[in-house]
């Protein structure tokens, strides 16, 4: 990420940085293309090149980019400035975080945020489907030097190797303007840990990368970040990314990262700075409102809603595996998959049925009665054909939607699931039932169940999230 230190540099770099340094597209590429000649003048290491020293799965950009977005939701940040946001990476990934509703992109060099603020536009898949909560997205062009009194007391504000691109004049203004004025709730700063440096070849007397002022070893880092704290009202912990070899946790991570939360006077009340307040001198570059749709549910019916979405999905699951084993053990060519279609059968009767089934199912079971081990779902069937299937809580709450709703309270589940029409729960409460009727069961052929097969694989390839290929020193 580049930052103020371009304030120095034109957008068309001198022939002499570009010898030194790897175009933007070559990094995204991971310079598959650049000669061997152009290697060994870089000032920096690629994870692609395994003789530049360790290798990062993932690599070190995009676990700091994780840990971003992490910090993020564990302290539910809603309005957060990803400051010397250059090409936008980061940005690119938090519009996707539903619980920020502002974010700003600040970055001296205007022309990467003309190249990049297409990114910050709402997506045609945007407006189809729209958020739960609101988001505004803005990129500003200006200097880290200067106060902005609109970014005043923001939740979190990430300043992501961004430091040490920083000219001394600039370095000594930035505490300043980021903890003095501008003080946001949590500030998260990474930067290259100089001590692990001697992991990468000839690197004892040179930077990562051409543009870098400086590079602090651990102790020079939280030297700085301890005066921060003591001058401007915060805490710090420090912490990092990039772990390197076996038998090198002496040297620290790759990445070192201090997160600073900004501490409170008795009552709440904010340590803010007053003055300067309607200092504007950021100019906006790109300003986009993403659409969105209220979400009115309450907690409590989200959480049947995915139940009941999540126990009828393991439910189809279990049914088709288990007549897949059927079908082979049979040999017939037709094999009975238990669909569900809107208006095939009246509510009224299946809520009559549901009470029926589940008050008796346990004499009237058929004997071919079975557990299907890959889903952990009991699955009965009646004489008349009607299905019966039962799903452990457990297995709900292995899924990240559900736990999280729930906050990991299975008995919050269990609470909830007793208002539910659909679904009932077993004499143990401990699992959750679920019936479905033979008149929804229909006749599909096996290569039906194959070609289904392929298409969700190819859902999975189509929904894969593109990672553009970065390099950690970028």
């Amino acid at each position: 990420m580049m930052a103020d230190s371009s304030e120095n540099r034109t957008a068309d770099s001198s022939e002499n940085q570009k010898e030194k340094c790897c175009t933007d597209e070559d990094l995204e590429s991971g310079i598959a293309d650049l000669s061997e000649n152009q290697k060994q003048r870089s000032y920096f290491c690629t994870d692609d090149d395994p003789e530049s020293g360790p290798i990062f799965n993932p690599k070190v950009s995009q676990q700091r980019y994780t840990f971003v977005r992490e910090l993020i939701r564990s302290y539910k940040s809603k309005k957060v400035i990803d400051m010397g946001c250059g090409e936008c990476q980061l940005i690119v990934r938090l519009k996707r975080e539903m619980c920020i509703e502002q974010l700003a992109g600040i970055d001296i060099n205007v022309n990467f945020l003309d190249a990049s603020k297409h990114l910050i536009q709402p997506l045609l898949y945007d407006y189809i489907h729209g958020r739960e909560a609101p988001l505004e997205a803005t990129l500003y062009q200006g200097s880290i030097a200067e106060c902005d009194s609109r970014l005043q007391g923001w939740d979190l504000l990430a300043f992501v190797e961004v430091i040490e691109h920083l000219e001394d004049d600039i370095l000594q203004k930035a505490p300043y303007v980021i903890f003095g004025f501008l003080k946001p709730a949590v500030v998260v700063i990474t930067t290259p840990n100089k001590d692990f440096n001697v992991l990468f070849p000839d690197m004892e007397t040179k930077f990562r990368h051409w543009d870098h002022k400086f590079e602090w070893t651990r102790q020079e880092f939280q030297e700085w970040g301890d005066q921060i704290c003591t001058t401007y009202g915060y805490k710090v912990r420090y912490t990092g990314v990039g772990k390197g070899p076996d038998g090198t946790e002496h040297l620290g991570t790759c990445s070192q990262i201090g997160v600073f939360e900004r501490l409170e006077k008795e009552g709440g009340e904010v340590l803010t700075d007053t003055t300067q307040k309607e200092l504007q001198p950021y100019v906006v570059v790109q300003h986009s409102i993403h659409p969105y749709k209220p979400d009115t549910k309450s907690i409590q019916d989200k959480i049947l809603l995915e139940a009941e979405y999540l126990t009828n999905k393991l439910s189809l699951d279990a049914s088709r595996q288990n007549h897949k084993e059927e079908k082979k053990e049979k040999g017939t060519e037709m094999v009975s998959v238990n669909e569900v279609e809107d208006g095939q059968f009246d509510d009224a009767e299946e809520d009559d049925l549901q009470c029926d089934f589940q008050n008796n199912y346990s004499s009237k079971v058929h004997p071919r009665t079975c557990e299907i081990n890959d889903t952990n779902t009991r699955f009965y069937e009646d004489e008349e054909g009607n299905a019966m299937f039962e799903v452990p809580l457990a297995r709900l709450m292995e899924f990240d939607s559900l736990h999280q709703m729930c906050s990991s309270s299975i008995d919050l589940l269990r609470s909830v699931l007793k208002s539910s029409k659909k679904l009932t729960l077993s004499s143990d409460e401990l699992s959750v039932l679920y019936l479905q009727p033979a008149e929804k069961s229909l006749l599909v052929d096996e290569s039906d169940l194959q070609d289904e097969e392929i298409c969700k694989q190819t859902l999975v390839h189509v929904h894969k999230e593109y990672v553009t290929e970065e390099s950690w020193d970028d």
